[in-house]
């Protein structure tokens, strides 16, 4: 418990470890079947969508913490240049859409991750210009465009068609050289809706996708029980857990409805629990009273989540946490 930390006569030691043990749950990160297969898709897409005449432009989109961040980075990282490639070479640029974003911005900040020597200067069409030529010089493969979902107001749903026509412009101009993934949540579903064409109808639609309950499906029920028996493990051998049985039926239960089986928000509610425990109570194991905490520690300036199904008297149905759909609570 912290408080013993805190009282503690070798405080720098025992501070010391602590804080490895909080740092270790934030570590986490669990290899799922669901981030295994849109990683392999995402790969496949980047393999084949150039070369050819057209422009390519794929899409990924999940609800706030459904699992994106970790699909894009675990993307990145399992990526391996050519062997051919130097240090000049970029395959993957990952650009993160600015708030507010102009084309003048983002072109900016696409121009930074390539490494130019001046990106501020011109205009966005000068910009895009400068990319189209910065793409083909690091032998980029795959731009990735990340929190598309900034180009919709979040209050009005208003999109900023200025930056959408010059992404468009943007892709157009590097057809058949480099291809394009549009990340976001699904507010960001409405930039595809207002431009049919930044986003074609044969191109990749890529969504996680929640797991699903036992009474819906029953395998999947099995690896969604599979995943948190996974993440029991790595608390376990990496934070110094004891045996928390996050896969056992009840526990499980709840847990799924507190998350509504995505794998983002499977693991940020696990890992706040965790770090709760760590400094509020024992640390050795996590229980209903750490999940009721860290629940609503995660939720705590939503109104979106009606009950806290960890100080329920049995396992809520998701619904009955989430009366409206989590996109349009949270997005």
């Amino acid at each position: 418990m912290l408080e013993n930390v805190l009282k503690g006569a070798d405080f720098d030691h025992l501070a010391d470890l602590h804080a490895q043990r909080i740092q270790a749950v934030k570590a986490i990160r669990i290899n799922t079947d669901r981030t295994s297969d849109l990683v392999s898709k995402i790969r496949l897409f980047m393999r084949s969508a150039t070369g050819g005449a057209e422009s390519s432009c794929a899409s990924l989109t999940a609800p706030t913490r459904g699992g994106k961040t970790t699909i894009v980075n675990t993307f990145r990282a399992a990526f391996e240049p050519e062997a051919s490639s130097t240090s000049d070479q970029m395959p993957i640029v990952y650009v993160e859409v600015p708030s507010s974003a102009t084309p003048k911005t983002l072109g900016r900040a696409a121009l930074e991750r390539l490494r130019d020597i001046n990106p501020d200067r011109g205009d966005g069409d000068y910009k895009r210009l400068q990319i189209t030529k910065g793409l083909r010089k690091r032998g980029t493969r795959l731009l990735i465009f990340d929190e598309m979902q900034r180009l919709v107001e979040r209050d009005r749903g208003k999109v900023s068609y200025k930056v959408a026509d010059w992404i468009q412009g943007l892709i157009n101009d590097s057809q058949g050289e480099c291809s394009f993934l549009l990340v976001g949540t699904t507010r960001s579903r409405r930039i595809y809706e207002a431009n049919g064409h930044l986003v074609g109808r044969n191109d990749f639609h890529f969504e996680i996708l929640p797991y699903k309950r036992e009474s819906e499906d029953p395998e999947d029920w099995k690896r969604y029980r599979a995943y948190l028996a996974h993440f029991d493990q790595q608390l376990r051998e990496h934070a110094g857990f004891a045996v928390s049985d996050l896969h056992k039926s009840d526990l499980a239960r709840r847990i799924h409805a507190a998350s509504l089986g995505y794998p983002g928000a499977t693991a940020k509610l696990i890992q706040t629990a965790a770090v709760d425990s760590l400094l509020n109570s024992d640390g050795e194991r996590l229980d209903l009273e750490s999940f009721a905490t860290g629940f609503d520690r995660l939720w705590r300036y939503s109104e979106a989540a009606k009950t806290n199904p960890f100080s329920a008297s049995r396992p809520p149905l998701p619904e009955q946490v989430w009366p409206e759909p989590w996109e349009d609570s949270l997005d």
